[in-house]
């Protein structure tokens, strides 16, 4: 019997071979559904010393190996000791920064780190750094991204073709920045630096929608059309929400650090703020809604997780990127018990030090004390209820569905 070592994720495809993958443990995720609330903390089930049968890349069946019928061209490939899951889902990340890896200020603030990056803004993506970013997305056990894109110029088309070639399956969040930006055209509000290429590739229009930066940085009529055409279009609407109290700060009072930089650069001179908190201030412009996908969320206080909760909007935690800058640790225990839909993203290399998603939920294990099981589902069918991608099997290990699994760190094992 072979035995090997597995750290990446398995797009497993033997064309006309079953391949039968052997572990000490493998959760499969089958039949759950995106759990809030109470159901995060529920068993999950697991089988001991199990075995996923594969054939031309879909699951067959995944049971113990003592009750495994395996045809005679099996394929054996035994993992040793460890627990398989679901490939993860990355739910928010800029890979089209990926050349600014360590070129930014950490631990200052979001505004001294925002000040580090606004002037490599101006270098051009780059295609090898984006490439390996997606490559090393998959060596850790990541198959499905959410991506913002429209930062740089052609940073779109560098990551869709990045991710076409080594298969990492992304959902683009075209981005609007700024204000007084024309919006509308012939058909979609799509940004600037998006709209040429989602028109000339139909099929990343179709798995791309229109997004807003943030609240203090894209002019609300921008971000009320880019929310309403998600709505029609049936595609996720992402925005970047109570990050810092730099963002609360200029909302609710016009000043502070953020308007002093922001005002020569991003704010037009008859700015005024809406002197609301960020939650407060979504709700007001109907942004908050089944189908949103709010980002971070580590300024929100107690009340504001009820709101959001109850609007069916989704939360994607970025907890390391957030202690790096030093914005604040979110109210988790608070959001976990609100019932709402709580998922993982790495936010980027400009704030980030790889874009391994397992060691999010690890950082919200040993800082937290979260149990991995609320852990394993923030990774897996909540990451695919958020972006989604349900309907592609993602975040389970069932029969029919694709065969992309990871490996469970120790620290999440149940």
């Amino acid at each position: 019997m072979e035995r090997e070592s597995a750290d990446v994720a398995g797009n497993v495809e033997f064309s006309g071979t079953t391949l039968a993958i052997r572990a000490k443990s493998i959760i499969t995720m089958a039949g759950e559904v995106p759990a809030r609330g109470a159901r995060l903390f529920e068993p999950l089930k697991k089988i001991d010393n199990g075995v996923l049968l594969v054939r031309d890349g879909l699951v067959i069946d995944v049971l113990p190996w003592g009750k495994a019928s395996l045809p005679p061209d099996t394929h054996v490939r035994d993992l040793g000791p460890i627990c398989l899951a679901p490939a993860c889902i990355n739910a928010h990340l800029h890979l089209e920064l990926s050349h600014l890896a360590g070129k930014t200020c950490w631990g200052k603030g979001f505004t001294a780190w925002l000040a580090s990056l606004i002037p490599l803004l101006g270098s051009p993506p780059d295609a090898e750094c984006v490439a390996d970013a997606c490559a090393d997305m998959l060596h850790t056990g990541t198959l499905y991204a959410g991506n913002v894109a429209g930062s740089l110029a052609g940073g779109m088309a560098l990551v869709d073709a990045a991710s076409r070639e080594t298969g990492l399956i992304v959902r683009h969040f075209c981005e609007w920045f700024g204000f007084g930006v024309p919006f509308v055209d012939a058909q979609r509000p799509w940004p600037p630096r998006c709209r040429a290429y989602v028109t000339a590739h139909a099929a990343t229009a179709a798995y791309s929608a229109p997004a807003g930066h943030a609240l203090y940085s894209t002019g609300p009529d921008v971000l009320a059309a880019a929310h309403a055409d998600c709505r029609r279009m049936g595609g996720v609407f992402s925005i970047h929400l109570a990050e810092s109290p730099e963002e609360t700060e200029l909302l609710a009072s016009g000043g502070g650090p953020l308007r002093q930089l922001y005002d020569t650069i991003v704010l037009p001179g008859d700015w005024s703020p809406p002197g609301l908190r960020p939650l407060t201030y979504a709700m007001k412009l109907g942004l908050l809604s089944p189908g949103t996908l709010a980002v971070h969320g580590v300024q929100l206080n107690a009340q504001e997780i009820d709101v959001l909760a109850a609007s069916g909007a989704a939360l994607c935690l970025c907890p390391r990127s957030n202690y790096n800058l030093g914005v604040g640790l979110p109210l988790l225990r608070v959001m976990m018990e609100s019932g709402c839909l709580l998922c993982l993203g790495t936010d980027g290399l400009t704030s980030n030090r790889n874009l391994d998603v397992r060691q999010e939920a690890i950082w919200l294990r040993e800082t937290f004390d979260v149990p991995p099981e609320a852990l394993i589902r923030f990774l897996t069918v909540n990451g695919a209820a958020a972006l989604n991608l349900t309907g592609r099997g993602a975040g389970r290990l069932e029969p029919g569905g694709p065969a992309h699994f990871c490996v469970i760190p120790e620290e999440l094992t149940c």
